[in-house]
């Protein structure tokens, strides 16, 4: 009888935690609460369509340049600038990546950055962002197999972290 009672409390224990799974969303306020995200390059959080529990959260380095200087007392020696560049730090259920930069991909235009890499395989991811509505398509290329088609693709919503009033 004791296996029975301990077996049926170990099952409410885990289906009670599988009820509780938290959203992307969830977890970026659950740190955004935390105060997390005060840093220049804290611009954007981008939630894909389908959740599984993972955001990004994006700049461009001349917004983050410009926000230094903006910030930084008179006379203080400018920093080197960076470049153009998409600094992307990712988060899986609230625990954060390094920030990865993806170049700009053309001059005319900021809404394509891509990175291209040849370890474990020779592969090129692309972010596509339409800025004025804050949509993104995030392809990745396994190139070996095809420059053109994509592997796989998330596509999704950025907002502004911090609005302005």
């Amino acid at each position: 009888m004791g296996r029975v009672r301990f077996l049926a409390v170990l099952m409410c224990v885990s289906a009670s935690g599988a009820a509780t799974a938290q959203t992307a969303r969830a977890y970026f306020d659950e740190l955004r609460d935390a105060n997390a995200f005060t840093h220049y390059g804290d611009q954007y959080v981008c939630f894909p369509d389908e959740d599984k529990g993972g955001f990004a959260v994006i700049a461009k380095t001349r917004d983050i340049e410009k926000k230094i200087a903006a910030n930084s007392k008179i006379g203080a020696k400018p920093k080197p600038q960076v470049g153009e560049f998409l600094a992307v730090k990712t988060y899986f259920k609230g625990v954060a990546s390094d920030t990865t930069l993806y170049e700009k991909m053309d001059k005319v235009s900021d809404e394509r950055w891509s990175l291209e890499f040849k370890s474990p395989l020779h592969g090129k991811t692309v972010y596509l962002i339409n800025w004025a509505t804050g949509r993104y398509r995030l392809l990745v290329f396994a190139l070996d197999h095809s420059k053109t088609v994509p592997a796989a693709e998330i596509s999704g919503k950025c907002e502004l972290i911090h609005p302005e009033p």
